[in-house]
């Protein structure tokens, strides 16, 4: 099996944090660890929500993030769930060789303008339109 890894800056009101993060198509939105969380300096919300990420629900805190890079395209104020991970879930990740610190997911991608590419295990970019009806 293949996985779709990424190079990903997270950018906060502490600092910044680079990492290499798993793409999973099946969550809706990205996750981060609390201590990543607290490392960088999120923007809670006071909202609560309930995500999947690959099959799992996920309950955690709603932050948002100063800036999001995701292979070198930038993302302004991106909202994210901070959540405990599990030892098993971090587990996982390192065993993909990834930070087991966060998971991104399609959407986010998909903002950047980037698609996986599950052959190479990559992100690839891709064109964006504009039609306009005359």
């Amino acid at each position: 099996m293949i996985f779709v890894k990424t190079k990903v800056v997270l950018k906060g009101s502490k600092g910044s944090k680079e990492l290499v993060a798993l793409v999973d198509t099946g969550a809706a939105t990205p996750v981060i660890d609390r201590s990543l969380a607290e490392e960088i300096g999120v923007i809670f919300t006071g909202r609560r929500a309930l995500v999947t990420v690959s099959g799992h629900k996920i309950e955690g805190e709603v932050a948002i993030i100063k800036e999001l890079i995701i292979e070198d395209e930038a993302l302004d104020y991106k909202r994210v769930l901070v959540n405990e991970l599990s030892e098993d879930v971090k587990k996982t990740l390192k065993n993909i060789g990834v930070s087991d610190l966060l998971i991104i997911e399609l959407t986010t991608i998909e903002s950047a303008s980037l698609l996986p590419d599950t052959k190479n295990g990559k992100l690839r970019k891709f064109e964006t339109f504009l039609f306009l009806r005359i």
